[in-house]
C-alpha cells in the first residue's frame, strides 16, 4: 500500500511539474511576443515621426520657392530662378521620400505637387517674356491650389505625429506587459525549481528512513 501511495504521489508531482513547465513556457512566449510587439510599435512611431519631419521640410522648401517666385515676378531678377528651381526640386524630392516612407499617397500629394511645379514654371516663363501682368495673374491663379496643398500637408504631418504618439503609447503598454509576464515566468520557474529540490530532498530522506535498521 505504501508503494501504491508513493507511486500516486509521484505521478501527481510529475503532472504538476509538467503543468508548471508548460505555464512557464507559455508566459515566457507571451513575454517575447509582447517584446516583439513593443519593437514593432516603436518602429511605427519612428517611421511616422520621420514622415512628419520630411513633410515639414518639403513644406518649408515649397513656401521658400513660392516667396522667391513672388519676388521674381515683381523684380524680374533672373538670379532668383536657380534658387526657385533648387527649392522646388528639393521640395519635390523630400515629398517623394515622405510618401515612400508611408507607402501610400492618399492625399494625392505627389500629383498635386507636380501640378504646382508646372504652374510655377509657367509663371517664370511668362515673366521671362516680359509679361509682368500675365505672370502676376498666373501667380494669383496658382496660389489657392498651392496654399491648399500646404495646408493639407500640414494636417497630414500632424496626423503622422499623432500616429507616432499612439504607437509609442502602445509600445509602452507592451513593454509593461512583457515585463510582468517575464516576472511571472521567472517566479513560476523559481517555484518549480524549489519544488523539485524539495521533492528530491524528501525522497532522499524517505529512502534513508526506509533503509535504516530497526532499533526495536
Amino acid at each position: 500500500m505504501a508503494n501504491t501511495g508513493t507511486g500516486s504521489s509521484t505521478k501527481i508531482l510529475v503532472m504538476a511539474a509538467v503543468i508548471g513547465v508548460c505555464l512557464v513556457a507559455a508566459f515566457f512566449a507571451a513575454s517575447v511576443w509582447q517584446e516583439n510587439s513593443k519593437q514593432s510599435k516603436l518602429d511605427e512611431a519612428e517611421s511616422s515621426l520621420l514622415t512628419a519631419s520630411l513633410i515639414n521640410d518639403a513644406q518649408e522648401q515649397g513656401i521658400a520657392a513660392g516667396a522667391l517666385l513672388n519676388e521674381y515676378v515683381v523684380s524680374g531678377d533672373e538670379a532668383l530662378i536657380p534658387e526657385i528651381q533648387s527649392s522646388t526640386a528639393t521640395a519635390v524630392q523630400t515629398l517623394s521620400t515622405a510618401i515612400s516612407e508611408t507607402g501610400s499617397d492618399g492625399g494625392d500629394f505627389l500629383a498635386r505637387g507636380a501640378t504646382s511645379v508646372e504652374a510655377l514654371a509657367g509663371v517664370i516663363a511668362l515673366r521671362q517674356t516680359g509679361d509682368v501682368a500675365g505672370a502676376a495673374a498666373a501667380l494669383e491663379a496658382l496660389s489657392p491650389g498651392f496654399n491648399a496643398l500646404i495646408a493639407d500637408l500640414d494636417a497630414f504631418a500632424e496626423s503622422q505625429r499623432a500616429d507616432a504618439a499612439a504607437a509609442t503609447s502602445s509600445a509602452d503598454s507592451a513593454n509593461t506587459t512583457a515585463s510582468w509576464l517575464a516576472i511571472v515566468a521567472g517566479s513560476l520557474a523559481a517555484v518549480l525549481a524549489l519544488g523539485t529540490v524539495a521533492v528530491v530532498i524528501a525522497n532522499v530522506r524517505r529512502r534513508g528512513t526506509v533503509g535504516a535498521p530497526s532499533t526495536g
